[in-house]
């Protein structure tokens, strides 16, 4: 008998519920795709546990399913879509990991910075509002300079150049920035 008569012989028995014919079908096939499947997934007994369910599928819905073409061409299509499936589930559970990770290390964080009785979180919204006013009551070219130098890290030479202003004009602005900051913001620091 060749291997197409067999098969056939195998899928007529198992769609009957000939357990014989899926005896057969497992000795022949289930070696192989295991190490298919551990090609894929890189773990024995995950492999494993793919080839099983295949099989399980196979008799439970052996009624009903229709295997066209080669057994074997089935088992491997099978087997192969299984493994790349559950290779796509464990890196949506490792992103998914990965997230939650990401929320618990937030939520430690803002739970050291309000500790206590969130006095410390209150302070830091204080300060922010009192450096915001501070900043508000510079001139507005001075407040300007300032800004581009802190926020946006521009040298004095590239502020200068922007602002069509000498070099020591920056230097000179920065410097009442500061000045005029310390003086509004040093008395409201608490130690």
């Amino acid at each position: 008998m060749n291997t197409g008569e067999l098969e056939q012989k195998i899928k007529s028995g198992i769609k009957k519920g000939d357990t014989d014919s899926f005896k057969l079908l497992y000795k022949l096939y289930y070696p192989g795709l295991c190490v298919l499947a551990c090609r894929y997934t890189g773990k024995p007994e995950i492999a494993e546990e793919i080839v099983q369910e295949t099989f399980m599928k196979i008799w439970e819905g052996r009624k009903q399913i229709e295997i066209k073409g080669g057994l074997y061409s089935y088992l491997f299509a099978t087997v192969r879509n299984s493994s790349v499936n559950y290779l796509k589930h464990l890196m949506v559970e490792r992103k998914f990991s990965a997230k939650k990770a990401r929320e618990l290390q937030q939520a430690i964080n803002f739970m050291q910075v309000s500790a206590e009785d969130g006095s410390s979180l209150l302070i830091s919204e204080e300060m922010e509002k009192s450096l915001q006013e501070a900043l508000d009551s510079l001139p507005p070219k001075c407040r300007e300079i300032f800004l581009l130098h802190r926020n946006h890290e521009m040298k004095y030479s590239e502020i200068a150049e922007k602002l069509n202003i000498s070099k020591n004009t920056v230097q000179r602005q920065i410097s009442i920035a500061l000045e005029k900051l310390r003086k509004i913001l040093l008395p409201k620091i608490r130690i």
